[in-house]
């Protein structure tokens, strides 16, 4: 039988970990939006040397699994790698996620770059505006609008593959659901209780963005 007492027991008890979820998924989000910009210039512009570079990292990430890119870091590259040994599991999820979720982030920023039409480049271009003039009062304000709803679901991505972490001992979300799975095997209303406190961060961070798309465009 579900016992109902016992699943309001671990809400607070799982919910105690929401900070180290958090920070997981803000460090990550961070880091994937650098990663993101820097990958989305070199696509844009088509650098030489590292435009193709970038294309095998995209390919490469979002088509493979996130689990088998944080073992084949933490547990192959370990082997080789003292650096990678001795780094906490915190640190070493946090580059998995920002790597992965940053060639997610490289195609959404790429796609909005992409979307402002070219007539307008050129018009700035007849004032006199120059290309970082044009790029930054021109092409930014347009893009972040075009760019910011698969952005924030990118975060929203990240908080849920954050619940990979506690598979190298990172005690988030699920790691609090293991231990409380362990001293009572009450996993149905454990697990219940782990979907809820995710459901309710996802859709706190869905309502946030869903304001700021309305301030983009009020503001643009």
């Amino acid at each position: 039988m579900f016992k109902f007492d016992y699943f309001l027991y671990c809400i607070p008890q799982i919910a105690a970990r929401l900070d180290v979820t958090l920070e997981l998924t803000f460090v990550s989000a961070a880091l994937a939006l650098l990663i993101g910009v820097l990958v989305a210039m070199i696509a844009t512009y088509k650098v030489k040397v590292l435009y193709p570079i970038t294309r095998v990292y995209v390919s490469f990430m979002r088509g493979t699994p996130v689990v088998a890119q944080l073992y084949f870091f933490y547990f192959g590259m370990a082997v080789y790698s003292t650096a990678i040994r001795d780094m906490t599991p915190m640190v070493a999820v946090s580059i998995v996620m920002s790597l992965n979720v940053g060639a997610f982030m490289s195609e959404s920023i790429r796609g909005a770059l992409l979307s402002v039409d070219e007539g307008q480049r050129e018009a700035a271009a007849s004032l006199g505006m120059t290309n970082a003039q044009t790029f930054w009062r021109i092409v930014v304000p347009q893009a972040v609008r075009v760019a910011l709803p698969p952005l924030f679901n990118d975060v929203i991505n990240l908080i849920k593959m954050s619940s990979l972490s506690f598979m190298i001992g990172v005690p988030d979300i699920m790691g609090a659901a293991k231990i409380l799975g362990a001293n009572s095997f009450r996993y149905f209303e454990i697990y219940a209780a782990v979907m809820l406190v995710y459901w309710i961060v996802i859709l706190a961070f869905s309502a946030l963005s869903k304001w700021l798309q309305r301030r983009c465009e009020q503001m643009y």
